[in-house]
């Protein structure tokens, strides 16, 4: 009789040993799957802050890549205060601001575009010489470049500011009469 009490004891200490396992991994499992998801959410914020950094970086490589291709008679309108914009998108390069809907990525997430105005001009030491006879100076402009990035569903959005010089003619009046450094 007394084995039988014995044994039907310990059929209750197993039964609350096993209930006890079963919490603990219940909560090892809802802890695992809690920091699965909050890793996952900072991955997900580095990619978003990485495509944003991506996004303005090429709209200002762009804009350097496209300034330094004009001539002189192209550069003539940011001495009237003219400002340059560009926009990326996945089929390509618009000359303006970008409008809501312009995405520079496959996914549509990514709006990047730049704004490109001068900031001045500094003569060339011996531009003054001109060959022309026509009055026109070797001037180096400075550009200010600001790269815009943003992708909205995230919040998320970058700016840099850079800045550029591009070699250039300019009619000597123009020089004297407009901003020089």
């Amino acid at each position: 009789m007394k084995y039988l009490d014995t044994a039907r004891r310990q059929r209750g200490v197993a039964l609350l040993v096993a209930l006890m396992i079963l919490v603990i991994v219940s909560l090892m499992g809802i802890t695992a799957m809690k920091t699965s998801m909050f890793s996952s959410k900072i991955s997900t914020g580095t990619q978003v802050d990485a495509m944003s950094f991506e996004g303005a970086e090429s709209a200002v490589e762009d804009a350097f890549g496209y300034l330094y291709t004009m001539s002189s008679a192209e550069l003539q309108p940011f001495l009237n205060g003219q400002v340059m914009q560009r926009c990326l998108t996945a089929s390509g390069v618009s000359l303006s601001a970008c409008q809501n809907n312009d995405r520079m990525d496959s996914r549509g997430l990514v709006r990047a575009g730049s704004r490109t105005r001068q900031k001045g001009m500094q003569s060339v030491s011996g531009g003054q010489v001109s060959m022309t006879g026509s009055g026109s100076m070797i001037v180096d402009y400075t550009f200010e470049i600001m790269g815009d990035s943003e992708i909205e569903q995230f919040e998320v959005d970058d700016h840099h500011l850079q800045q550029a010089l591009k070699r250039g003619m300019v009619a000597s009046s123009d020089f004297n009469n407009i901003g020089q450094e």
